[in-house]
């Protein structure tokens, strides 16, 4: 603005203008009005209102998961999910998994996702706007749970196949006039697009996420078709060559009954873990388009942890939030697959957030 005739006050207060329509949910018309008048006309050629989301559809969990139904401007439909943490107080967080794509391209066999093929890329705009709106939604219905605290690309869609997008989305999370989240509390989970990797981490201080979910080739590309281009040691090898000193990556491993949760399959993962600095997610299976696909019951579970905790591998178990409402991992779009087609093409009961 500066650039474009302003003096450095002048644009300071538009800059601000800006700010206080995406993150406080001001009417784009009424913050213009609150700007410099020498920034109102510049601002119209230079800035642009907040992308509408319009929500069709909101499900809540009992714990309070809420999973969200967006329709973008051109009528394709995203998913988007707010998760409270448990704890309360200063120990507690509240975080939002964004979508990165209408639909993915990669085709895993236990993602609703996948099904549907890929759509198209979300825009940056299109990302910061789902916690744009997520945020304006649960800080009107919060109480004492945590304003928004981290985001996670974690809904539908890959993100390294959308960098160009995803970078500058996180920026955009990042920047202190916007929601001046720490790219420490941003996670971006990958299936293991290995060329996408070094990039991805020299562009951001954003947490990386990789989804295994097999300790060994061939049932990883029966589950995960991109492993048949990435195998698992073009995998470890691009993680080792992309990551800095001190920087780590948390792995995500989904246990299926009888196929991946043996205590040999733990100690295959252990040995493939090796020489990486890593952390290890253990989700017991959410339902998903196979049926043959089920969650282990609990003592499988606690024993493939407890092999890994014995072997020195950091390794937790995440337990579904928002699955009764299709909000889980490897759920979303799921329960909408049949009307999906009707809610691109139809307007019907609209609320637009922002």
């Amino acid at each position: 603005m500066e650039a474009a005739g302003l003096r450095p006050q002048q644009a300071r207060g538009a800059v601000k203008t800006v700010s206080q329509a995406w993150v406080s949910g001001a009417s784009w018309d009424a913050a213009l009005s609150q700007a410099p008048k020498a920034a109102r006309r510049l601002l119209g050629g230079r800035a642009r209102a907040p992308n509408p989301l319009t929500l069709v559809e909101r499900a809540e969990a009992p714990d309070r998961t809420s999973r969200l139904l967006f329709r973008t401007h051109d009528h394709h439909v995203v998913e988007t999910v707010i998760i409270p943490s448990e704890r309360g107080g200063a120990a507690g967080r509240t975080t939002v998994c964004v979508s990165s794509q209408v639909g993915c391209g990669r085709r895993c066999v236990f993602c609703e996702t996948g099904r549907l093929g890929l759509i198209r890329q979300l825009s940056a705009d299109e990302i910061v706007g789902q916690l744009r709106s997520a945020h304006l939604l649960w800080e009107d219905e919060r109480g004492d749970a945590p304003s928004v605290t981290n985001v996670v690309f974690m809904g539908m869609g890959e993100p390294l196949d959308n960098l160009d997008e995803v970078l500058p989305a996180i920026d955009t999370l990042c920047d202190d006039l916007a929601f001046g989240l720490s790219a420490r509390r941003i996670t971006v989970s990958t299936v293991g697009v290995a060329p996408r990797i070094a990039r991805f981490v020299s562009a951001t201080k954003a947490n990386l996420a990789v989804s295994l979910n097999a300790p060994d080739d061939v049932r990883r590309s029966k589950l995960m078709p991109v492993n048949k281009r990435c195998s698992l040691t073009e995998l470890k090898s691009a993680l080792q060559a992309a990551l800095p000193p001190g920087r780590d990556v948390l792995f995500e491993y989904i246990l299926f009954d009888r196929v991946n949760d043996s205590l040999s399959d733990a100690a295959l993962l252990r040995d493939w873990l090796q020489d990486l600095p890593a952390r290890l997610n253990l989700i017991p299976a959410n339902p998903g388009p196979d049926p043959e696909l089920r969650q282990p019951d609990p003592e499988r579970v606690w024993a493939f942890h407890k092999t890994l905790l014995d072997g020195g591998v950091r390794a937790m178990v995440r337990h579904p939030h928002g699955r009764e409402v299709g909000g889980a991992c490897g759920q979303l779009a799921g329960a909408h697959r049949d009307t999906l087609d009707r809610l691109t093409h139809t307007r019907g009961e609209e609320h637009h957030v922002g």
